[in-house]
């Protein structure tokens, strides 16, 4: 979750694109469905509502442009800015799929019940996401994919997964 309460970050701008007053935003993950509309941008220690005029998909990131930014110029200053948004604005999501920020934070656990870390980073890598999670074997990259997630408990805050060989670290790191 943001510093903001209930506001969840969904991108960041990256750069400028064009003359016009748009912004280059990479997503932190899918936004299939999503309605661009009112979004909070922070930075700069600040986080202000803006109206999103137009918004288009180019390349694997989003073309924006917002209320009040009509000049290349007004979009530069807003480079680095996250972009974040109510999180009941966010589309539902489906039986056994999760938002990134969902999963953040969550326990990982074999299925033997041997506590493998907390996942404090997902991973896009196009085709499957990676669970980064940090415990007592060190940071453990743990795959998304059916084969290894046996259940998501979201109540429990808690991920049960089938460990296959090499998944592990051999030994605890060394301090």
């Amino acid at each position: 979750m943001s510093k903001e309460e209930g506001l969840v970050p969904i991108a960041r701008i990256t750069g400028v694109h064009g003359l016009k007053g748009e912004v280059k935003a990479a997503p932190y993950g899918a936004l299939d469905g999503f309605e661009w509309g009112s979004v909070f941008l922070s930075g700069k220690g600040k986080t202000d509502e803006r109206r999103v005029e137009r918004a288009r998909e180019h390349k694997g990131h989003y073309i924006l442009v917002f209320e009040g930014c009509a000049d290349r110029s007004t979009a530069e200053t807003l480079v680095g800015f996250e972009i974040s948004v109510k999180k009941e604005d966010l589309p539902k999501t489906g039986e056994d799929e999760y938002y990134y920020f969902d999963l953040i934070g969550m326990e990982v656990f074999s299925e033997d019940g041997l506590y493998i870390g907390t996942v404090r980073n997902v991973i896009s890598t196009g085709g499957n996401d990676v669970l980064e999670t940090h415990g007592p074997r060190g940071e453990v990259l743990i795959p998304a994919i059916e084969d290894v997630i046996v259940r998501v408990e979201s109540g429990n805050r808690k991920i049960v997964v089938r460990l296959m060989e090499g998944l592990l670290p051999e030994e605890e790191p060394k301090h």
